[in-house]
């Protein structure tokens, strides 16, 4: 595999993240460090950019409050910077070092859609960045609209709520017909289902067993799916009962 074909993979990873759901925007982060972390070259750049990062200082005047009191996310202006700060900030949401909701909240909770302010402010100009150090087209975005070109935001009040049209943006694989991806987009029906239900402790439960099957789908592993599925049974929430046997049809449990 040449070196392009390795940054494109990435950039890929990092477009997946830009275009989720904020339900999925952990599991999409993990993922697109992951592919980084196997791609030499852009380990490579953002390494050199660390060796100048001065992260204490750096943190201390990237998130701030301002003249009102309100947090902000003031992003620096060189280059290195961007790309080091973002890159740092990314990893300690995966390590749970940051708490990814809180930290969406509060520097972008002004915004009508904070996820989707996060991404252009940050992630968006972290995968430009690098798109641009290898050759690659950089994703375009208008000032006054902050429309990403070749993106889908959605315009949903609430983040976390799922649509019919975005569904398969949960899977990687283009294969319809894999049993792993329909139990995913299952999922993702039944937590839709049950974001507005009554909190009773076996709906939580449910929200929580499909969220780790939206997470897990795309290892593939057979024991970790059914697993879940036995468990999500178990909760015998009537509301998704349809849904639920579904998923145990299509697993033949």
């Amino acid at each position: 595999m040449e070196q392009n074909d390795n940054v494109k993979i990435f950039l890929d990873a990092c477009d997946e993240f830009i275009e989720c759901k904020f339900l999925v925007a952990e599991y999409k982060l993990q993922r697109m460090l992951k592919v980084l972390a196997q791609t030499e070259e852009v380990c490579s750049l953002v390494g050199e950019c660390l060796e100048q990062f001065n992260r204490e200082r750096e943190f201390a005047k990237a998130y701030i409050q301002d003249g009102h009191g309100e947090f902000v996310c003031d992003m620096p202006d060189e280059e290195y910077k961007i790309i080091a700060l973002v890159f740092c900030t990314l990893v300690d949401i995966d390590n749970k070092k940051i708490d990814f909701i809180d930290f969406v909240k509060r520097f972008f909770g002004r915004e009508d859609n904070p996820f989707h302010a996060f991404v252009l402010t940050m992630v968006v100009p972290f995968r430009n960045l690098i798109a641009d150090a290898f050759g690659y087209k950089k994703l375009k975005f208008v000032e006054g609209d902050e429309e990403i070109e070749t993106s889908k935001f959605e315009d949903e009040e609430n983040d976390e709520e799922y649509d019919d049209e975005d569904e398969d943006k949960v899977s990687n694989s283009n294969d319809d017909g894999d049993e792993f991806v329909e139990v995913q987009k299952i999922a993702v029906q039944i937590i839709s289902e049950l974001q507005y239900a009554q909190q009773s402790q076996n709906v939580v439960d449910a929200i929580i067993i499909c969220k780790s099957i939206v997470k897990t789908t795309d290892l593939r592993d057979s024991d970790i799916t059914y697993s879940l599925a036995l468990a999500l049974r178990a909760c015998k929430v009537k509301q998704v009962k349809f849904l639920v046997k579904e998923i145990l049809n299509i697993l033949n449990i």
